[in-house]
């Protein structure tokens, strides 16, 4: 009996059967969401697109590798995974994002392109050709439409209004705070379109916890806009004169003049320095503080330098000839008022003594 032969088929028998075994059930515990890259909207020549492709597995018990394959010959070139073409899925690691980028080139024909991504994973180590590798594939389709029409569109996913806390001195100060103290309305913008898009405004309005009392409202209408395809979360600024408390922020976001998101939601302003790690303005506020005392020793320096004093002086004197005519008359007028009156009082005052002596002569005669 050949022992050798014997040992050699049981050996491929097992190695065989282990590998169907495995593969089956690493098949059925792997999967991708989506498992597309498409665009809502067609996209420009130039544009840059990404999808992002989670991937999913049922047991993550070893640590496995995925190998990505491109098959789409007409724009392999515009393609390139964010991990690479070989990436690790980590152990007890059960969802692995990447994220499938597409630069489209600024000399792109205009047209519909289609492929498609093989996602192959594999233990560690193993990614080296046999029927294992392939049969635990994922296939991600690709429909990319380029087009020179412009789509604008965008949808709100959320929104939020971070607690903040008053100024403290001098960015407390009515110059300074109108610049400076401000609520911020947080708001996640999902671009759907192929052009860079912002709301044409958002208005914010604040009530008390009652929902009763208007403290204030305004509108912002300079909101950073998102690019093509991209979530990105923008913030909407409101100056404010808003004492420490809880109040209702409810807000509207427009596209034109349509509402196309409205919500609400609770946020608090704490009294100085109670917001943890305090309230960073930057460094606008230093400049602009700069920028005020540099102005004034300016003007201070000119108005020595050139002895503006005394031109000055000079206009003021010229401008104020009027008055001074006026004044010096109403001066006269006063004076001579003022002789006439005790003069007056002096008459009366000697001819009251007259009358007094006079009855005091008559007296000493009877």
């Amino acid at each position: 009996m050949n022992w050798k032969k014997i040992k050699i088929n049981i050996l491929l028998i097992v190695i065989i059967f282990n590998c169907f075994v495995w593969a089956q059930s690493a098949q059925a515990g792997f999967g991708i969401s989506p498992p597309y890259v498409k665009t809502s909207k067609p996209i420009f020549p130039g544009s840059h697109f990404e999808q992002r492709i989670t991937l999913l597995r049922s047991s993550a018990d070893e640590e496995m590798e995925a190998i990505i394959k491109i098959n789409a010959p007409e724009i392999a070139d515009w393609i390139t995974i964010d991990k690479g073409e070989v990436f690790d899925l980590p152990k007890n690691q059960l969802r692995v994002p990447m994220v499938v980028r597409v630069d489209v080139p600024n000399k792109a024909e205009i047209g519909n392109y289609q492929g498609y991504i093989n996602i192959q994973v594999a233990p560690k180590g193993r990614n080296q050709g046999g029927g294992v590798a392939i049969a635990l594939g994922a296939r991600v389709d690709m429909d990319l439409n380029i087009t020179n029409e412009t789509f604008l569109d965008f949808t709100v996913r959320k929104f939020d209004i971070p607690d903040f806390e008053m100024l403290k001195k001098p960015w407390s100060w009515k110059m300074f705070s109108m610049f400076f103290y401000r609520v911020k309305a947080a708001i996640t913008i999902k671009n759907t379109g192929n052009m860079k898009v912002a709301p044409s405004r958002v208005s914010l309005e604040v009530y008390d916890l009652t929902k009763t009392v208007l403290f204030e409202s305004g509108v912002d209408k300079k909101i950073k806009k998102v690019d093509p395809f991209k979530t990105e979360t923008v913030y909407a600024s409101f100056p404010t004169k808003l004492e420490a408390g809880q109040y209702w922020g409810k807000i509207k976001v427009y596209k034109d003049d349509a509402i196309v998101y409205k919500n609400e939601t609770i946020f608090t302003v704490k009294p100085p320095g109670g917001l943890e790690g305090g309230t960073d303005l930057g460094i606008w506020p230093w400049m602009m503080l700069f920028g005020i005392i540099a102005l004034i020793a300016l003007i201070i320096f000119i108005l020595i330098k050139v002895k503006i004093w005394l031109y000055i002086y000079k206009v003021i004197y010229i401008i104020s000839w009027p008055l001074r005519m006026v004044w010096k008359k109403i001066v006269f007028y006063w004076k001579k008022a003022k002789q006439a009156f005790w003069s007056k009082m002096r008459q009366k005052a000697e001819k009251y003594k007259k009358e007094s002596l006079g009855d005091k002569k008559s007296e000493n005669e009877e």
